[in-house]
C-alpha cells in the first residue's frame, strides 16, 4: 500500500512540475498593426427653406409702470401684425424680457423695458411682408436683432456631408500610404467631430429699412452650409 502511495505522490509531483513549466513559458506577443490616421472634411451647401427672425421691442419712460405698459401694448401690436401676415401662433414666441434703469449718470435715469419676439418663417417668400408689418408704421418693433436661414431636413444634407468626409479621408489615406509603399487593409476607428450647420451669410436689419413707398422689403435668400469632419485610423501593410 505504501508503494502505491509513493507512486501517486511521484506522479503528482511530476504534474506540478509540468504545470509550472507551462505557466512560466513566455507567451508570444501579438504584432501591433501598422496604422495611419487622417482627417476628412465634407461640406454641402443647400438653399434654405426656413428663416428665423428675432424682433426687438423696446420702450423707455421715467415711470416704470408706464414703460411696462407701453412695452405690453407694442408687443401685442407686433404679435397681432405677425399673425395677420400668415405666421401661425405655434411659430411665434417671446423671450429675453427685462426691466432696467439707466444709472450711468449721477442720478436715476429712465426705465427701459425690452423683450424679443422670435418668429419661424416656413414660407420664405413672405419674409419681407412679415418684416414690414412688424417694423413699418410704428407698429411696435424697434428692429431685428437676428436673421438666420435654416433647413427643415438637416438629415439628408448631413448624410451627404458625412459621405464626402469619409471619401476625403479615404483619398488622403490612400495617397499617403501609397506614397510610402503601403496599402490600406482596413479601418481601426472612426471619430466624428460635432457636425455644423451654419449659414454662408448673415445680416442685421434695423428699423426703417423697409421701403417707405409701400413696396415690400426685398429678401434675397442666402445659403446654408452643412459640414462634417471625421478622424479615421486605417490599418496598413507593406
Amino acid at each position: 500500500m505504501k508503494k502505491v502511495i509513493k507512486v501517486f505522490a511521484l506522479f503528482g509531483a511530476f504534474g506540478l512540475l509540468l504545470s509550472s513549466c507551462v505557466i512560466k513559458q513566455p507567451q508570444e506577443k501579438a504584432e501591433t498593426p501598422k496604422t495611419i490616421t487622417v482627417t476628412g472634411n465634407g461640406n454641402v451647401t443647400v438653399e434654405p427653406d426656413l428663416i428665423y427672425l428675432k424682433f426687438l421691442v423696446k420702450t423707455m419712460d421715467w415711470n416704470v409702470s408706464k414703460a411696462v405698459e407701453k412695452n405690453a401694448v407694442n408687443t401685442n401690436n407686433v404679435l397681432t401684425a405677425i399673425k395677420n401676415a400668415g405666421i401661425p401662433e405655434s411659430d411665434i414666441s417671446t423671450s429675453d424680457y427685462s426691466i432696467t434703469q439707466d444709472n450711468s449718470n449721477n442720478y436715476p435715469g429712465q426705465y427701459t423695458v425690452k423683450n424679443s419676439i422670435s418668429v419661424v418663417i416656413r414660407n420664405t417668400e413672405i419674409a419681407g411682408s412679415v418684416i414690414d408689418v412688424a417694423v413699418k408704421q410704428n407698429v411696435g418693433a424697434n428692429g431685428i436683432t437676428s436673421f438666420k436661414y435654416g433647413i427643415s431636413d438637416k438629415s439628408t444634407a448631413l448624410r451627404q456631408a458625412r459621405t464626402l468626409a469619409i471619401q476625403d479621408a479615404q483619398d488622403a489615406a490612400s495617397l499617403l500610404a501609397g506614397a510610402s509603399g503601403c496599402k490600406i487593409t482596413g479601418v481601426q476607428s472612426i471619430n466624428e467631430y460635432t457636425p455644423m450647420v451654419s449659414q454662408v451669410n448673415d445680416y442685421m436689419m434695423l428699423k426703417n429699412t423697409a421701403a417707405s413707398d409701400g413696396t415690400t422689403t426685398p429678401i434675397k435668400e442666402g445659403l446654408v452650409n452643412v459640414s462634417s469632419q471625421v478622424n479615421i485610423t486605417f490599418t496598413i501593410e507593406n
